[in-house]
């Protein structure tokens, strides 16, 4: 009986929103949870990755946020999605916005439950015990972090607001937001933890494995925090506990990389999409950028040249970005189509992100290394030219092709204080947006505001 109450959990842990903590019956009736055994407790963080891997979170609207407003695609209103968000005049009544934020808050839900658990009650083993709480603490920064992009105000127009940081499954119905300083504090000290865990469950039998959260899973995130905030000190901690445990995907392996289930070499962390509960189908990210019904966020026509990509890279070749259903369009990356719709693995850490975070640090002064060889590990398996110096000038022009339509692009802009530039294409561009606007953060949703008696809306909106 008790496992049968995990599983409505995993699923119900979907209705949580934001700090207001809304719940559906099931949830807000229950006030406790017991997780009697470690095989509970995997069948818990399990659910959570459902959650997360949603494509109103990870599976498609993380990645549409960083990359319709940038310089990359455009929304082409082929089915009314995400228009708003590609001329950065979002509402904050939008439903894509409000979906993303309630299924990222909603992916914490089970790991709360799970870290207020007392380990000496539940029966198993107890490196698989680690191994989960790793993944709890993991899975909670990795949301947190997300939400701090999203709706912090970092880089945009404010106070330095943050978001309200989560630990408690239910907690108190009005929860204000807090500083981007504290948030920042409690989000390294989440990573510490799952760090801490999976080293103490590295007998488990989940700590080798590709698809779920793990102790190389851990750095690479606290790789891309510390590049995110230009904390370079705490980037290149994490980078090199890495950085050369993985290789490059070789170019001749390149296109194939991204159609594959199983995990390749390069990847450090993906969540599986082949399966009856996370199958994103027609609303996930492959729909978006490809496809006759879908198909809305479309490249703008100069994008091969705008993104300066040489003739014989691997990158921009017609496997990877070609002309389909009117338009130029990313081919390669999450390809699955047909019957196949939707089983793409989402690649949540890759190696080459990590290079390229490792080689900005360098350049930046911290650790110690040759950032130029880092940052040429990457052109050098793509059929691309090599460059001459680690500058920073360079390695956005790398991450930009390396990253290309994987979400990326916007928060480097928003992160590096570069204006988003006016790219000319159809009504639903943005136009050029000054560095440090409003408009680099999302807008508190609606129904939070009107939720959280603690909830303050973000400027311009």
């Amino acid at each position: 009986m008790k496992k049968n109450i995990i599983a409505i959990f995993s699923m119900a842990a979907l209705a949580l929103f934001v700090s207001s903590c809304e719940m559906e019956p099931v949830l807000a009736d229950v006030e406790s949870v017991e997780i009697p055994d470690v095989d509970a407790m995997r069948q818990m963080i399990d659910g959570a990755y459902v959650a997360m891997s949603d494509y109103r979170y990870t599976g498609r609207n993380m990645i549409v946020a960083g990359e319709v407003r940038a310089d990359n695609v455009y929304a082409n209103n082929s089915s009314g999605r995400f228009t708003r968000w590609s001329a950065m005049n979002i509402l904050s009544t939008d439903a894509d916005v409000t979906d993303l934020m309630r299924y990222a808050y909603g992916s914490v839900a089970n790991p709360n439950i799970i870290l207020a658990t007392d380990l000496t009650t539940i029966v198993g083993n107890d490196n698989d015990k680690h191994q989960i709480l790793g993944e709890a603490y993991l899975m909670r920064a990795y949301a947190h972090f997300d939400l701090m992009r999203l709706f912090g105000q970092r880089y945009s127009e404010g106070n330095d607001l943050g978001i309200s940081y989560i630990k408690v499954f239910k907690g108190p119905k009005d929860v204000a937001r807090g500083s981007m300083a504290d948030n920042i504090t409690d989000l390294k000290d989440d990573i510490s933890m799952a760090i801490s865990h999976f080293q103490q469950g590295a007998s488990s039998e989940w700590a080798s494995s590709k698809t779920n959260f793990n102790l190389d899973a851990a750095y690479a995130l606290q790789s891309r925090v510390g590049t995110y905030f230009k904390d370079y000190g705490y980037a290149v901690a994490g980078s090199s506990m890495i950085v050369d445990n993985y290789p490059v995907t070789p170019e001749a392996d390149f296109v194939d990389y991204w159609a594959q289930q199983t995990p390749p070499p390069a990847s450090i962390m993906e969540i599986y999409q082949n399966t009856s509960t996370n199958n994103a189908g027609i609303n996930g990210i492959a729909n978006i950028y490809r496809g006759n019904s879908y198909g809305d966020l479309q490249c703008f026509d100069d994008l091969i040249e705008h993104v300066g990509f040489d003739a014989n890279d691997v990158r921009a070749s017609a496997e990877m970005i070609g002309v389909h259903s009117g338009g130029l369009r990313n081919l390669g990356k999450w390809p699955s189509r047909g019957t196949e719709l939707g089983q793409d693995n989402l690649k949540l850490f890759r190696i080459e992100e990590i290079v390229l975070n490792h080689a900005e640090a360098l350049s930046n002064g911290a650790g110690s290394g040759d950032a130029l060889a880092y940052l040429n590990r990457i052109p050098s398996n793509r059929g691309a030219s090599l460059y001459g110096s680690a500058s920073m000038e360079n390695i956005l022009k790398e991450r930009r092709k390396e990253l290309l339509f994987e979400g990326f692009r916007f928060f480097d802009f928003a992160r590096m204080g570069i204006n988003i530039p006016d790219r000319n294409a159809p009504d639903n561009n943005h136009g050029e947006v000054a560095a440090g606007s409003f408009k680099f953060a999302f807008p508190i949703p609606q129904r939070e505001i009107d939720s959280n008696l603690e909830a303050v809306q973000n400027p311009g909106y």
